[in-house]
C-alpha cells in the first residue's frame, strides 16, 4: 500500500516485484526516505540501503516501473555496475514524489512520462532518428526543461535544462541534437547523443535563446 506520511513526501512506502533476467523474480517494498532508498526484500539477504550518493542513475520508466543503477560490480557480469529494475505493485511513482527524489538525489534522472506540459514558449514535429528507424513525435521547449513526447513511450523524455542536458547542436535548420547525460551501457560520464529530423526550419532566434540560456547555466555551475 501507498502510505502519505509528513511533508515533503517522506516516507512512501511502495509494493514491488523485482524484475531478474534468468532468475525468478522477488517480491518486496520500497521506502523512499530523505537519506536513501531501501529495498525489503521477502529474501532478507536480497535486502537493500542505497544512500544517495551510492545511486548512480535513476530512470523512471512508467508511474509503476524504474531501474535503480548502483556502484556494486557485478562478478559474473566482468564488474559491470549493478542494474535493479523494479515493477510497482501496490502504490506510484507519482510527479510529485519524483521530483522530491530527483531534489534529494540532485543528479541527472532518466524520466520518460511525459504529460501536459505547462508553460510552452516553442514545439516542433520531430522523427527521432535510432540506429535502424525512428520514432515520430513532438519537441517541446519551456524555459526549465525540454521533453520529447511520443507514442513510443520507451523514447518520451523529460530533460531538465539545469540537470540532463549537457548542449544542443544544429548543423541545419532540419536537424537538431541534444546531448544528455544519461545511463548507458559503456559509461556514465559520456553523454548519449539524440538527433532529430524537424520536420519544420528550427527558429533561429530561439536556437540562439536556448544555447545562451544553457550557457548561462552552465556559466552559474562553475567553480569560483
Amino acid at each position: 500500500m501507498l502510505l502519505l506520511f509528513a511533508q515533503p513526501l517522506a516516507g512512501q512506502i511502495l509494493s514491488v516485484i523485482r524484475k531478474k533476467r534468468l532468475w525468478p523474480d522477488g517480491g518486496g517494498q520500497i521506502e523512499i526516505t530523505e537519506q536513501a532508498i531501501v529495498y525489503r526484500a521477502e529474501k532478507e539477504s536480497e535486502s537493500r540501503t542505497w544512500n544517495y550518493p551510492d545511486i548512480q542513475f535513476f530512470d523512471r520508466l512508467s508511474s509503476r516501473e524504474f531501474t535503480i543503477l548502483t556502484y556494486e560490480d557485478q562478478r559474473r557480469k566482468l564488474g559491470r555496475d549493478r542494474r535493479f529494475h523494479f515493477t510497482i505493485t501496490e502504490g506510484e511513482l507519482t510527479d510529485e514524489l519524483l521530483e522530491t527524489l530527483q531534489q534529494w538525489l540532485r543528479k541527472p534522472v532518466t524520466n520518460r512520462v511525459v504529460g501536459e506540459v505547462s508553460g510552452v514558449e516553442y514545439e516542433l514535429p520531430v522523427k527521432h532518428l535510432h540506429s535502424l528507424g525512428g520514432c515520430e513525435g513532438r519537441l517541446i521547449f519551456t524555459t526549465e526543461a525540454v521533453y520529447y513526447a511520443t507514442e513510443n513511450t520507451e523514447d518520451s523524455r523529460e530533460w531538465r535544462l539545469a540537470q540532463e542536458i549537457e548542449s544542443v547542436w544544429s548543423s541545419d535548420p532540419y536537424r537538431l541534437e541534444l546531448h544528455v547525460y544519461e545511463n548507458n551501457r559503456r559509461e556514465f560520464s559520456r553523454t548519449r547523443v539524440f538527433r532529430f529530423a524537424l520536420k519544420e526550419p528550427l527558429d533561429g532566434a530561439y536556437y540562439r535563446k536556448l544555447k545562451l540560456r544553457l550557457y548561462s547555466l552552465e556559466s552559474a555551475h562553475l567553480p569560483m
